[in-house]
């Protein structure tokens, strides 16, 4: 019986390694057949899951043994947790309710799995393309060549899932066309707002069969903020707070449309404005086109298009080594390419990086498939992601050697550790990660190159590996990112504070053919240039996060409910833009399932980040870096979720008074914004 909570643990790390890898394999792999067979094994795999969260004896048996202090008494403090956090899985399971109960709860969570997949797979506008009459005259203001694209048609038939169509909506002068285009990437067919709304009703069914009023409050039980109404008011009070600065930049845009539009239009700014008239707030359009000081919107445009600047200096090979000379200073770690075996990996493009701690040796491996796919190719996975393979966890001697030991197949030379801790020798097996992104592919004549967006998303990516690579701890269920969701994303956002420091980024970034360092005065610029419109991203996403409460409240369940109708309402109580009728972005929010009731986590994690960049790293030196890193190591990091994250951050100073019991003040700091 002692060994129940480790067994348990094991039967959950084979049967996640499976899971885990039918799920990257379902969104990268370039083969249909693999994808296919991915897909079976997932929902297969996942059903099996779902059932033995309902398992009356491995609930006995682990009841038994949590309930017995003799045994408890000789239990490591992550045995003890685990062992608690199991069994309130089991619970919040519904274990205790009738067989017939039971069986519901398994029906929908696969039912839940099933539409979540569904939305994701088919995440793009309702409508297809938009077509634009006239293109030489409608199109006045878009870059020549994507005009001259269309020299020889009557109508322009533009994609709204393409970066043309997103070209068109920040550079077109005629307004209706950029309605036009506006609405169309908006758009959600009948069949696609089924899915979504089917998805928040299962999910509120699923939290009525467990007793609980809402799917919010079902999901918030075991995270850091605990109920709905602590999101709710953190995130009104944030939206209140930072609700003035996004309207302060929506005069400023309203003061250029009344110069541009006829006597007596309307100069109220609409959502399909935004982007077209930011672009003439941004100083880096002034520096770049100072002609557009007289008239910023009627400027002949040049007679050529070259690519940003600023992404010369930042090729993927460059941004990577930047990174491994930062996670040394910070944790005495790199990131060291390594060959890769025949039938490793699933696409040509897949690199292998072994991270290397400057003690301890190899802590694990992360994989790359950062590009996007050649024309022609399969699909793959379009936004930005961190997939885990396998968690690091304790091998022990039982497993490997006694008769019990059943997953010989998953051995994988070169991944399992020896390690002496207190002077008791340990072995481990190595957390394996994969770090998707859809990066523009290199060419013959010029290497892949990356936007400082692009810079920012890859840091955000490698801060998630990174908190796989370093918890080392003895069981998977607490490894690595396998912490409260809200949580979960404060490695990621700590690591682009150094994304947006024009000190760290000109250390490593270099220009690809000449091998100047990138000048500072250039990246400052162009921070301020995306500071100029920040404001309207912050207030979009503290929309989206109530909006995810919103369809996750009650309402999911009440008759008539209807997905668009409540958009519009978050958009009128939450956004500075007014509400567009009819428009249906929310098939296309597919953080719905995976971020379901914990949409708010980005701000909430934003917080404690953005406080411990500004305590211990923000304008010190490199051995301040490597005293802080080595506090975040040990006190955040290496304990995966083997404690509660408040006690982590409360050593790291970062907690205020009352919070942990719910008190909050809304603070523009801890959105990375100076008063």
């Amino acid at each position: 019986m002692a060994k129940t909570v480790k067994r348990l643990d094991r039967l959950s790390d084979i049967l996640c390694s499976v899971v885990d890898s039918a799920e990257l394999i379902r969104n990268v792999h370039p083969d249909k057949k693999f994808v296919d067979a991915a897909n079976d094994a997932h929902m297969a795999l996942s059903s099996i899951i779902n059932q033995l969260n309902t398992h009356q004896e491995l609930y006995q048996s682990l009841h038994r043994v949590m309930n017995d202090a003799t045994i408890t008494s000789k239990f490591s403090e992550q045995e003890l947790r685990v062992g608690n956090l199991l069994l309130a899985d089991f619970e919040r399971a519904g274990i205790h309710m009738p067989a017939a109960t039971r069986d519901r709860f398994v029906d929908l969570q696969n039912r839940i799995g099933e539409l979540g997949h569904m939305m994701i797979t088919n995440a793009a506008p309702g409508t297809a393309t938009v077509e634009i009459e006239d293109p030489a005259q409608n199109l006045i203001g878009v870059p020549p060549n994507i005009v001259s694209m269309f020299a020889r048609s009557k109508t322009a038939v533009i994609p709204t899932s393409s970066a043309l169509a997103t070209t068109v909506l920040k550079s077109a002068r005629n307004e209706d066309v950029r309605r036009k285009v506006y609405m169309a990437m908006n758009s959600g067919s009948r069949e696609q707002v089924d899915v979504v709304e089917a998805l928040l009703w299962t999910r509120g069914e699923l939290a009525r069969l467990l007793g609980k009023e809402s799917y919010a409050e079902m999901s918030l039980v075991d995270k850091m903020a605990g109920t709905p109404e602590n999101v709710i008011s953190f995130l009104e009070s944030l939206s209140d707070l930072h609700k003035p600065r996004a309207e302060v930049e929506l005069d400023r845009l309203r003061s250029l449309k009344a110069t541009h539009v006829a006597k007596g239009a309307s100069r109220d700014i609409q959502a399909w404005d935004r982007f077209y008239y930011s672009q003439f707030i941004a100083p880096s359009a002034v520096i770049a086109r100072p002609d557009v000081l007289a008239d910023p919107f009627h400027a002949a445009p040049p007679t050529s298009y070259k690519s940003d600047p600023i992404s010369a200096y930042f090729s993927v090979g460059a941004t990577f080594q930047g990174l491994s000379q930062l996670f040394k200073s910070l944790y005495g770690v790199t990131l060291e390419p390594a060959t890769v075996a025949p039938g490793e990996v699933w696409h040509s493009d897949v690199r292998r990086l072994d991270v290397m701690h400057e003690k301890d040796g190899k802590i694990g491996t992360i994989y790359c498939d950062l590009f996007s796919r050649e024309a022609g190719e399969s699909r793959k996975y379009e936004n930005a992601a961190h997939f885990t393979v396998r968690c690091s966890r304790r091998i022990d001697d039982e497993e490997r050697f006694g008769s019990a030991y059943h997953a010989g197949s998953m051995k994988i030379p070169g991944f399992e550790k020896d390690v002496v801790e207190n002077g008791t020798k340990k072995r481990y097996q190595l957390p394996i990660v994969v770090l998707v992104t859809a990066f523009r592919r290199p060419s013959d004549h010029m290497p892949a190159l990356l936007n400082l967006w692009e810079v920012e998303t890859l840091f955000h990516e490698m801060g998630h590996a990174m908190h796989s690579m370093l918890a080392r701890t003895d069981y998977q269920h607490i490894a690595g990112t396998r912490v409260p969701m809200d949580f979960v994303e404060v490695p990621s956002i700590f690591m682009e504070n150094f994304a947006k420091s024009p000190e760290m980024l000109s250390s490593f970034a270099r220009h690809y053919q000449t091998g100047d360092t990138v000048p500072l005065d250039l990246l400052r610029s162009a921070r301020a240039a995306s500071a100029t419109t920040d404001a309207f991203d912050t207030q979009h996403q503290l929309q989206l996060s109530l909006l995810d409460q919103m369809y996750h409240s009650p309402l999911a369940l009440q008759p008539g409910f209807n997905s668009t109708a409540v958009l519009a309402e978050s958009q009128r109580l939450y956004n500075v833009f007014p509400p567009i009728k009819d428009a249906a972005w929310q098939v296309q929010f597919t953080h719905l399932f995976s971020y379901g009731a914990t949409y708010y986590s980005y701000f909430w994690s934003r917080r404690w980040a953005s406080r411990i960049w500004r305590k211990w790293f923000r304008g010190r030196d490199e051995q301040a870096w490597k005293e802080g890193g080595e506090l975040l190591r040990t006190e955040l990091l290496g304990c995966g979720g083997g404690r509660d994250p408040w006690t982590g951050l409360e050593k790291l100073g970062v907690v205020k008074d009352g919070e942990r019991q719910g008190v909050f003040r809304a603070r523009l700091d801890d959105l990375g914004i100076s008063d």
